[in-house]
């Protein structure tokens, strides 16, 4: 598992808010707003470039499982799952601006 402190905050909101065994309907646009409603913008910063260095390949379909209990097949499936889900956070964004 990555040391990168970014990472850890995606990854720890990411298991707080979509673990697999806990979804429910409409859970993805709650993850969005809970996350645009906290009122901490290191915390909010540090997710998003987690998320784009996640998108970035720095996390392995294993990292991501053992916080969401999501299973991926490969790093190609877990990277899809992770552009959808950008997507739905920040649009069209490139995550790559996110790292700046």
């Amino acid at each position: 598992m990555s040391t990168d402190p970014d990472i850890a905050t995606f990854l720890e909101y990411s298991g707080r808010m979509m673990n697999v065994n806990d979804l429910f309907a409409n859970w993805e646009e709650e993850f969005v707003d809970d996350m645009a409603a906290l009122r901490i913008d290191s915390i909010k910063e540090s997710f998003r470039r987690g998320f784009a260095k996640s998108l970035g390949g720095q996390i392995t379909p294993r990292d991501y499982e053992k916080a969401t209990d999501w299973e991926f097949e490969s790093p190609e499936e877990l990277h899809d799952h992770l552009k959808a889900l950008w997507a739905k956070f920040y649009g069209d964004a490139d995550p790559a601006e996110s790292l700046n």
